[in-house]
Formats: C-alpha cells, sequence, structure tokens
C-alpha cells in the first residue's frame, strides 16, 4: 500500500522532484570530474614547470661554462698571474730536482764524458772517486787526502 507522502504528491509534482535530484546528482558529479581534471592537469602543469626550470638552469650553466672556457683560454694565466699555492708548488719541486741535479751532475757528466771518449777509464774512475767523496765539511771543496797534506 502507498505511504500517505506517495498519495499526497501527484504524478507531476513527483517528476519534478526526481528530475531536481537528478540535476543536483548530475551537477555533483561533473564537479567532481571538473576537480580531478583539474588536479591532474594542475599535477602536470607543476612537473612541465619544474621541467622547465631545470632545462633552463642547464642552459645558462651551459653558456657560463662556455664563456668561462673561452676566456680562460683567451686570457690564460702566465708566470705573473699565477697563484701562490701554484708557485710555492713550483719551487719546492725546482729545489728538489736542483738537490737531485747537482748530486748526479758530476757522475752523469763523467760517464758522457767517458762515453765520448774525451777522458780514459783511469781518469773516469780517479774522478767518479774524488766525485763520490763529495765536499768537505769546512765547505772548502777540497779531498780529505788535499786538506790533510795543507795541515801537515
Amino acid at each position: 500500500m502507498p505511504s500517505t507522502t506517495d498519495r499526497a504528491l501527484s504524478t507531476p509534482l513527483k517528476i519534478l522532484l526526481y528530475s531536481l535530484l537528478g540535476l543536483v546528482s548530475f551537477l555533483v558529479l561533473i564537479a567532481a570530474v571538473r576537480l580531478a581534471f583539474g588536479l591532474f592537469f594542475g599535477l602536470i602543469g607543476i612537473i612541465l614547470g619544474l621541467l622547465s626550470l631545470a632545462a633552463t638552469i642547464g642552459f645558462l650553466a651551459a653558456v657560463g661554462y662556455a664563456v668561462y672556457w673561452v676566456v680562460s683560454n683567451v686570457f690564460g694565466q702566465d708566470e705573473t698571474t699565477a697563484s701562490t699555492t701554484d708557485m710555492s708548488r713550483t719551487q719546492v719541486t725546482r729545489a728538489t730536482d736542483a738537490a737531485s741535479d747537482s748530486e748526479a751532475d758530476p757522475v752523469e757528466r763523467l760517464s758522457e764524458r767517458y762515453a765520448n771518449g774525451e777522458i780514459t777509464e783511469a781518469e773516469l774512475e780517479q774522478r767518479l772517486e774524488q766525485a763520490l767523496d763529495g765536499p768537505s765539511l769546512d765547505g772548502s771543496g777540497a779531498p780529505e787526502s788535499e786538506r790533510d797534506r795543507e795541515l801537515n
């Protein structure tokens, strides 16, 4: 049996209420779809914006490096503009090279002179002994046997 409300409403009024309910439901559905698409396309917009920002930063970095490279090759450093650290490293290297060269130079020179035939084997041995004895402690450079003769 129909309820009292159903009986009280007439058929045209029922049609009007159901169509109003359908219209509200349709508007809610459209609002939900619009919200979903808005979020989706908003997220895509944010992603594309970040990609654009990254591409811009990469491009500016590449241009900056290219300018740096060109300027450093055109106006390269010379001895006067070298940094203090580079100069101190150069000085340390030169000092160690000079110390090793001063010890090896007489022996190398004697070996080269012997190889070229400028001195005999006996002269080579004698001069090597003198070179390997090294300078005296008093800085005179004379071998010990000569110093002993001078003292006597």
